[in-house]
């Protein structure tokens, strides 16, 4: 079975939870998910690689930072969350004349000595729902779609444009395209969504639609969408996106995997459908009960990719999750099909709990992988020209 662990900021691992390595360089700017390389994703159990920007990492103790939207974020025990938003009191001519991000100059590039994995690219900016909340502050930009449009609508279109200009400027870094892009976007939280299914229609959808049949022109890469959230209602709507992977937030209200499922092309595939850590966890503690459980959802989300339902936050977290990886790698398609078919059968949750038991741990060791440094406005228009390098991936500078 395929798994991705450690690339984007949906499978990373947070440079706080790497013990005794040193690392210069986040792949994510608030997050600080670490960028590693291809041969230290393949340690963890990953048959992706990353590719993406590389930024600069934030000191530990620091309670505020300011990204490059000039959102101010404030962390509280490791957790950020924007506090000042630059456009909470614009106009829409301020808006629409609202600088775009400058874009980090240094991209980390696949890595020729492993052709075996899958490339991932990192999602180089925020959703068009995402970036309006940072910008606009989420409340005044609720408040826009029901009594000023004009507003809502000048942040979405300059939220559209920014974001494909960075897909556009990351995608034309790299020497060859992605076998996957990602596309991230919080549309709900625990218990609902953040706009009703009507202003979702009629603000979000047809610019989502506009935004993807772009980024079908730039690449022909497959399109992973990832939302949290309770947003079942919609879920329809987005796989009527043509987009090949969902990553989506089944711990949230109302979202029941097989019934997510049923109601998406056969051909759809589920990306995380199932707690990795969970499995690696009762991997540890021989509980064959929540094994065959687990692996069951897991051969009814078929096809799927395996995958951590979040970010890694902790060792201990990285430690069950590499175990999940080893137990769901140790399925094969026919344990899959049986699994689905019988329901658990004793010797094949039993054979994947003796192999990722011998896989053991995992270290994530810090080595080289191959960068690029991006510069715009050499080439022509606004293509990117790109200086392949390698740098030791614990020491770039």
């Amino acid at each position: 079975m395929v798994v991705d662990i450690g690339t984007t900021s949906l499978t990373g691992v947070r440079i706080a939870a790497l013990d005794g390595i040193t690392v210069q360089s986040a792949a994510h700017p608030v997050y600080q998910t670490a960028p590693l390389s291809a041969s230290d994703c393949a340690r963890l159990g990953s048959d992706f690689q990353r590719v993406g920007f590389l930024y600069d990492t934030i000191e530990p103790c620091r309670e505020e930072v300011v990204d490059a939207y000039g959102v101010a974020w404030l962390f509280t025990d490791g957790f950020p969350a924007p506090f000042r938003h630059p456009l909470e009191s614009a106009d829409w001519k301020m808006i629409s004349r609202f600088p775009k991000p400058k874009l980090p100059n240094r991209v980390q590039l696949p890595d020729p000595g492993h052709p075996d994995l899958l490339v991932v690219l990192d999602p180089p900016c925020p959703g068009l729902l995402d970036t309006c909340f940072a910008l606009r502050n989420a409340w005044q930009f609720m408040d826009d779609l029901t009594g000023n449009w004009r507003i809502a609508s000048a942040m979405l279109d300059w939220a559209a444009e920014t974001i494909e200009q960075s897909y556009r400027a990351t995608l034309g870094a790299l020497p060859v395209e992605p076998d996957v892009i990602v596309y991230g976007d919080d549309l709900g939280f625990q218990s609902g969504m953040y706009l009703s299914d009507l202003d979702f229609r009629n603000f979000l959808f047809p610019r989502m639609q506009t935004l993807f049949a772009r980024l079908r022109r730039m690449t022909g890469s497959a399109i992973c969408f990832h939302s949290c959230g309770a947003i079942r209602s919609i879920v329809e709507d987005l796989a009527n996106l043509d987009v090949e992977i969902l990553n989506l937030d089944f711990y949230a209200k109302n979202m029941i995997m097989p019934e997510v499922r049923r109601s998406i092309p056969e051909a759809a595939i589920l990306h995380a459908p199932v707690n990795l850590a969970a499995i690696g966890e009762a991997v540890r503690e021989d509980n064959q009960a929540t094994l065959a459980l687990l692996a069951c959802e897991l051969a009814t989300a078929m096809p799927a990719i395996a995958a951590p339902i979040d970010n890694i936050i902790s060792p201990e977290s990285l430690e069950a999750n590499v175990h999940g990886a080893a137990f769901v790698r140790a399925l094969s398609a026919q344990d899959l099909v049986v699994l689905r078919d019988l329901g658990p059968v004793r010797s094949i949750i039993e054979n994947a709990r003796r192999s990722a038991l011998v896989a053991g741990s995992a270290a994530v060791t810090g080595e080289e992988f191959p960068i690029g440094l991006l510069e715009t406005g050499r080439a022509a228009g606004n293509e990117p020209d790109v200086v392949p390098l390698a740098v030791a991936g614990g020491r770039l500078n």
